[in-house]
């Protein structure tokens, strides 16, 4: 009969449900080959990740320093008018790629559209109003404090990112991590000696300060939420992309018309200039490219590699800054750039080795299962003892011979 137990002298024998189980480990065995290098693998090109990355660190420096350029005309211009036209934008650009693309390239792109949802829209509306406090504390942060200061104070960000990712999400925490966000403390306090206080009276900008306090914390709110956002609709980067400008749009124009800023917007000449139009343009159409651009990192890549590109970002932008704003170059400043970039890249080096402590944990834990799943699935048959011939058969077969 068919038993469970090891064959004592029996001959194994694999039914229908350990053949199944058979196929999985060979398939399992292949693919863990093929991780480490024992069967050739498909491997992608270099263009096919460099050219994502770029794309993502172009559009980040240049909707920083964009948005830089738009911010010294806030005084004239309403800046929830500037926010509206790029919500607007990205809006528009979503419905014209979702109608012109084929199927087949969306699928490919990842730029499938989720089906418009009211009760997404409001699962959607506590990230969308983080969102636009983000914007608008950019812009008014930007429109009292250098370039570099901010390149370098975003790296604050992380500390708050990681105490919520902790509480919340239970994610690890290295000693090397808390070693890169005391760099980045370092490096803040450097440069608010630097910049927000004044040289003469020694008292500080309490009004730039704040909104640089308010963008830090909003920046890290907006990234938790977007976590808690996602389990909640289950939406894929590009959908959120869509249902950002989506929600954003009818609230920045509630806004404009409530405080009479859109006509004044509309009226003003500034909006007329070809150097400050061409600077609304750009941004506009930058909105939407580092939106699409992150996706693409991300998936053409990893998150950390997006991560680090990020932080490799601040080296450029605290240089364009200082050369394109005339920013004064002194000593204080060199060091507290120097240690905020140090700082960033310390960050990211020690999430990619978080990142791939977890991913050979988790392997281990993988192949324990499968290891443990073979006694589930191999099943034995008692081995029939062969019977010897016995004596009497032997003569009655010589006997016939005969």
């Amino acid at each position: 009969g068919v038993v469970r137990a090891s064959s004592h002298g029996g001959e194994r024998v694999i039914g229908r449900r350990g053949k199944i189980g058979l196929r999985r480990r060979k398939q399992a065995s292949k693919d863990r080959k093929m991780a480490s290098g024992g069967i050739s693998q498909p491997k992608t090109s270099s263009t096919s990740a460099v050219v994502p990355c770029l794309a993502y660190s172009c559009c980040s420096i240049m909707m920083m320093l964009l948005n830089k350029s738009l911010a010294t005309k806030g005084e004239r211009v309403p800046l929830s008018c500037v926010m509206l036209v790029q919500n607007l934008t990205t809006l528009c650009l979503v419905r014209i790629f979702d109608i012109c693309l084929k199927p087949e390239t969306k699928n490919a792109w990842k730029m499938t559209l989720p089906p418009f949802r009211l009760s997404t829209c409001l699962a959607w509306l506590p990230v969308n109003i983080i969102f636009l406090s983000m914007l608008f504390s950019g812009f008014k942060t930007l429109q009292l404090v250098t370039v570099s200061l901010v390149s370098v104070c975003k790296n604050v960000t992380n500390v708050f990112t990681t105490i919520g990712d902790r509480f919340l999400f239970g994610e690890p925490v290295s000693s090397q991590i808390v070693m890169a966000l005391f760099l980045m403390i370092c490096a803040a306090y450097l440069g608010a000696s630097d910049e927000l206080m004044n040289n003469t009276s020694g008292a500080l900008n309490i009004l730039a300060a704040f909104w640089l306090v308010v963008n830090c914390l909003s920046t890290s709110a907006y990234g938790l939420q977007i976590k808690l956002s996602q389990k909640q609709t289950k939406l894929k980067p590009y959908g959120c992309t869509y249902y950002n400008a989506l929600v954003a749009t009818p609230l920045t124009f509630i806004w404009t018309l409530w405080h009479g800023e859109l006509q004044e917007f509309l009226m003003n000449k500034e909006l007329f200039e070809p150097k400050y139009l061409m600077s609304l343009s750009l941004s506009s159409l930058i909105g939407f490219g580092i939106g699409f651009s992150v996706f693409w990192c991300i998936s053409a890549t990893s998150p950390t590699t997006y991560s680090m590109v990020g932080a490799a970002n601040k080296i450029p932008l605290a240089i364009l800054g200082i050369v394109l704003f005339s920013e004064p170059v002194t000593i204080n400043r060199v060091s507290f750039i120097s240690l905020g970039l140090l700082a960033g890249l310390l960050y990211a080096r020690s999430r990619a080795t978080l990142a791939s402590r977890r991913r050979s944990d988790d392997k281990r834990t993988s192949r324990g299962k499968d290891d443990g799943a073979k006694d589930h699935h191999i099943v034995y048959v008692q081995e029939k003892p062969s019977a010897k011939p016995r004596r009497e058969d032997i003569l009655m077969s010589t006997l016939k011979s005969k």
